[in-house]
């Protein structure tokens, strides 16, 4: 195998430095999903939403992960041993988002614990795969205010497999 040219070399760096302005002009101009004044490592019960790059389906199908979602869904059962105080409640892997309710103690930040889950399912993917983007930038969270909506949200999650081809996210 001849190595590569350093004209090809040249042209991935160039390619690779236009994606990342692109990712930082796409970054600057948006608006940021934080609830402003709200501690996110307050001790609460939390639901995020973690999309993959362009909405693209990634992780396999409703009732078949395939290598990148059985990767997404082992990491995600993993986050209590890397942070003992968050618990995962419920989350499900969908073509191409996640969905979870996560249980923060008060020690770790939300967004410390989602930034370090899309790095690991990242790397892990990685040693199998090119360099393909996986993750949308940032996430969606909602704080769960009370039993109801917490109730309302644990079955969202549940039953959104059987009503994926209604969901917002849904791509053919």
């Amino acid at each position: 195998m001849t190595p590569p040219t350093h004209e090809f070399i040249q042209s991935r760096w160039v390619d690779e430095i236009m994606s990342i302005q692109e990712d930082a002009d796409r970054f600057h101009n948006r608006k940021n999903p934080r609830l402003t004044h709200y501690d996110y490592s307050t001790p609460n019960y939390y639901f995020i939403t973690i999309c993959s790059w362009d909405k693209t389906c990634i992780f396999g199908s409703c009732s078949q992960l395939n290598s990148l979602g059985t990767i997404a869904q082992q990491l995600m059962q993993e986050i209590p041993v890397h942070f003992p105080n968050v618990k995962v409640d419920k989350f499900v892997i969908m073509p191409n988002h996640i969905h979870a309710i996560l249980i923060l103690d008060g020690q770790t930040n939300l967004s410390t614990v989602i930034g370090q889950y899309k790095a690991a399912v990242t790397k892990q993917y990685r040693i199998f795969r090119s360099n393909q983007k996986i993750w949308q930038t940032s996430f969606h969270d909602h704080v769960i205010r009370n039993q109801e909506d917490y109730e309302r949200i644990w079955a969202y999650i549940d039953t959104n497999p059987a009503r994926w081809m209604d969901d917002c996210f849904y791509t053919p």
